[in-house]
């Protein structure tokens, strides 16, 4: 593929992004502006200035932020459009500076409330945009003005700048707290959907391994019950076979709910591979796994018998107790595992339960 057509891919792909940080940096800009117009026009007022200066303040101040959403939303990339408009706000920002004869109050806070903007919109490397872009304002304003130096700012320009001083860091730390709040909500469920298999819902193989794994060293360390069973949906291939996998797929889904309603919730269920499913019992002695393993054999064969059945399988359970000849995790996953085999070789729709091995006292 040549550079151009990866370009053009690369185009179509970022289209339409950025709505949102539009949108965000709009309400910022209508705060921000809109209270910078009274800063400003405190210095104008002092400095009695002319009408096109005037004029160019009322449509920076508040028509400019409605213009500025407008154009960046019209972009193919939004983004990169609202990019442009705050670069527009750094020249705007210089030349107000030299508009005002570098009156201290409102040119520092002006300029450091948009130096905020562009750090947060694109880190260090776009506030050094935005500097150049602020000496590129200032200079076009001393060509257009002339150099004037009055920075003496007076009671009624701090008074004028007092409200922007207070509401705008106000309104960009609670837009940061909103984003920052999606950022972790999404990061959330990424790591929800990482962790889970995506038809059933439940845990997926690593995700359910790790746990197995930790409730296996926290067993042992505390030398307290815990069972595993694994669970395989019988003559599952005969669904795929005959009515193929879509149907397949439902199946494996009403099961999954299946287990959730039989099992406790801190019961750890996953789905190992295929038809086949794990659940850790944490605090379960053998006793008590072998009861709740025959008690969801029976609820899947009784399911099973319905006209309407969601699940037309029984089920093969194999039960395992961790105990202290196991080496690790797995040596506990082969004996549950070698407990369904037999479960399965022995006729299926059953459980079969491994023996607890024990170590000999000296």
């Amino acid at each position: 593929m040549r550079e151009g057509d990866v370009s053009s891919v690369a185009t179509k792909q970022m289209a339409g992004k950025g709505a949102r940080f539009v949108e965000r940096v709009y309400r910022l800009r209508v705060v921000g502006l809109g209270l910078g117009f009274f800063c400003v026009a405190s210095v104008l007022v002092q400095q009695e200035r002319g009408f096109v200066l005037w004029a160019l303040l009322v449509f920076q101040g508040f028509l400019w932020p409605h213009v500025a959403r407008r154009t960046a939303l019209a972009c193919n990339v939004p983004y990169r459009g609202e990019r442009v408009n705050l670069m527009i706000d750094a020249v705007s920002g210089g030349f107000w500076v030299a508009a005002m004869r570098f009156n201290v109050l409102p040119c520092v806070l002006i300029l450091t409330m948009l130096s905020m903007d562009n750090i947060a919109a694109g880190g260090l490397g776009f506030f050094a945009r935005g500097i150049l872009a602020h000496l590129a304002g200032l200079a076009a304003g001393l060509l257009i003005l002339g150099f004037a130096f009055e920075p003496m700012s007076r009671m009624p320009t701090i008074l004028a700048c007092l409200p922007f001083l207070v509401v705008y860091p106000i309104a960009l730390g609670w837009s940061t707290y909103r984003t920052s709040r999606k950022l972790a909500e999404q990061a959330h469920a990424l790591d929800r959907l990482s962790r889970t298999d995506g038809l059933t819902g439940l845990l997926n193989r690593r995700s359910w391994e790790g746990v197995l794994a930790g409730e296996f060293e926290r067993s042992r360390a505390r030398r307290y019950a815990s069972s595993l069973l694994l669970v395989d949906l019988d003559h599952f291939k005969r669904v795929n076979d005959t009515h193929g996998h879509p149907a397949g797929d439902v199946v494996l889904q009403t099961f999954a709910t299946t287990l959730r309603a039989h099992f406790r919730e801190c019961d750890q269920i996953g789905r190992y591979g295929g038809e086949e499913f794990g659940v850790v019992l944490p605090g379960a002695t053998l006793t008590e796994a072998r009861a709740r393993a025959e008690q969801l054999v029976a609820t899947v064969r009784e399911l099973a018998l319905r006209a309407d059945a969601g699940c037309p399988c029984t089920i093969s359970v194999g039960v395992a107790q961790c105990d202290l000849v196991m080496r690790d995790h797995i040596a506990w996953l082969q004996k549950a595992d070698a407990s369904l085999y037999d479960a399965k070789l022995g006729g299926r729709d059953r459980v079969v339960v491994a023996e607890v091995m024990t170590v000999d006292a000296d």
